[in-house]
């Protein structure tokens, strides 16, 4: 939930950043709004990665704790758990699906978390390049911004 919310306030960001940049390529509005913005969600990008990460990594290793314990009770004591009626087969085959299901979405979501931390050292990046951009424009009027900066955004 906090990774789709920090993930669309990103995006938003992104999307507001691409119209004031416009197609001209000359940045349109005040970068202090956008580098206030991009702050703000940076610290929460932040402060999310560090409550996440712990316990991303404990779920992780139990969710891994959790297979290794399914298929070696499924494989060594074949008699006891699924050779005996066949709803027990079912119930160890959903259990072993479900936790595989569930160890996939812990590691995606410390993907998308990765990416968005990612996307905000980028934007870090531009913005501080069109805050010297227009620093210099200011100073000198034939001055336009390297190339750098629009392959960033």
């Amino acid at each position: 939930m906090v990774t789709s919310v920090l993930c669309e306030q990103f995006r938003a960001l992104n999307k507001d950043f691409h119209r004031a940049v416009g197609g001209s390529g000359e940045f349109q509005g005040t970068i202090r709004e956008f580098r206030r913005r991009h702050q703000t969600l940076s610290q929460s990008v932040q402060n999310a990665d560090q409550f996440m990460m712990i316990s991303n990594v404990a779920g992780f290793c139990c969710q891994i704790l959790n297979v290794v314990v399914i298929l070696y009770s499924t494989i060594f004591f074949r008699d006891e758990t699924v050779s005996e009626h066949a709803i027990s087969a079912v119930m160890y085959v959903y259990w072993l699906f479900s936790t595989l299901f569930a160890l996939t979405l812990t590691a995606c979501q410390g993907v998308v978390i990765n990416h968005m931390v990612g996307i905000a050292w980028r934007m870090k990046v531009t913005c501080q390049c069109f805050a010297v951009c227009n620093v210099r424009r200011k100073t000198d009027a034939r001055y336009s911004c390297p190339p750098v900066c629009y392959t960033l955004v």
